[in-house]
């Protein structure tokens, strides 16, 4: 009798899964940081805004590649700010609100509202007067946008999501190098994605960003900067009820172009994001491009 329970129950659980088809990876996160990536070498403490605009299309396989099936405009607006405790040791937090759009020929969908607020803390690993700096440190980021199972089915990107619905781990890692007038950055992040309640859990996510700067003094206190870099983004299968959606492995390597201005109490920059290489959802999501406006406020 118990076993006739069990195969009942894996039946019902395979059942479920496979009459609602997940095609999903967490795009939401990828390139979100890149409007304002370079910002990260910021030192002391600051409270501003970010803005991240992404492109994406969904292609079915064997259809017209020059007729989408569906457009999505996936839009983040961030409250984001640092805390420097200590020479050696800051705090980040970020608050998202989303607002997006999918347009397609059987109908439009759109969605708006709180995203996942993520905190997490750094500590410098090198000595603070060094040309270099090397961060490690670790956050989470909390399920505060909402999650729709039901938005998940077919091949949907971040644009049918709010959040991942699930408490996600945060490992963050940052280098800094600085010779004059010239700088290179490099961040990187790894999230650790936990399971929601309708136990579906996205695939972790590595991101790495690289970027290079050179700043051109204006007056006292002003400068302006110019920034080329890139983008990279690796995401492992989502899985619902421990069933591994295979095609939901992914990636895309963007390049970035963009320029910063700074005053002794004001940080403004914007930016654009171009794909060089992509894979999501088995190509039939096509990630077009991206744009990045941030601005701070130093304090």
């Amino acid at each position: 009798m118990n076993v006739l329970q069990d195969l009942t129950k894996i039946f019902f659980i395979l059942l479920i899964s496979f009459s609602t088809k997940i095609h999903a990876c967490d795009v939401c996160g990828c390139g979100a940081s890149n409007s304002s990536g370079f910002a990260n070498v910021l030192g002391g403490n600051y409270i501003g805004f970010t803005y991240n605009y992404m492109h994406f299309q969904y292609i079915q396989s064997n259809a017209n590649p020059n007729i989408p099936l569906a457009d999505d405009h996936v839009n983040t607006l961030s409250i984001t700010g640092q805390y420097q405790l200590t020479d050696y040791f800051q705090i980040k937090g970020t608050i998202p609100y989303r607002f997006n759009n999918r347009y397609k020929s059987t109908g439009d969908f759109s969605n708006n509202g709180l995203g996942d607020v993520s905190f997490y803390g750094l500590i410098n690993v090198l000595n603070a007067e060094s040309n270099h700096s090397l961060k490690i440190g670790a956050g989470v980021k909390m399920p505060t946008g909402k999650f729709d199972l039901k938005n998940s089915s077919l091949n949907q990107t971040s644009a049918a999501q709010l959040g991942t619905g699930s408490w996600d781990l945060l490992l963050p890692l940052q280098y800094n190098y600085n010779l004059n007038q010239w700088s290179i950055n490099i961040s990187a992040m790894y999230f650790l994605k936990g399971t929601n309640n309708d136990e579906f859990k996205f695939g972790n996510q590595t991101q790495v960003n690289v970027a290079s700067s050179y700043v051109f003094p204006l007056g006292t206190n002003t400068s302006i900067a110019p920034i080329v870099g890139a983008s990279y983004d690796h995401f492992l299968a989502s899985k619902r009820f421990g069933i591994v959606d295979n095609r939901t492995n992914g990636e895309m390597l963007n390049a970035t172009i963009g320029v910063q201005a700074e005053t002794e109490h004001f940080v403004v920059g914007v930016n654009s994001q171009l794909p060089l290489s992509q894979n999501l959802i088995d190509n039939e999501v096509t990630f077009n491009y991206g744009i990045g406006l941030y601005t701070y406020w130093k304090f």
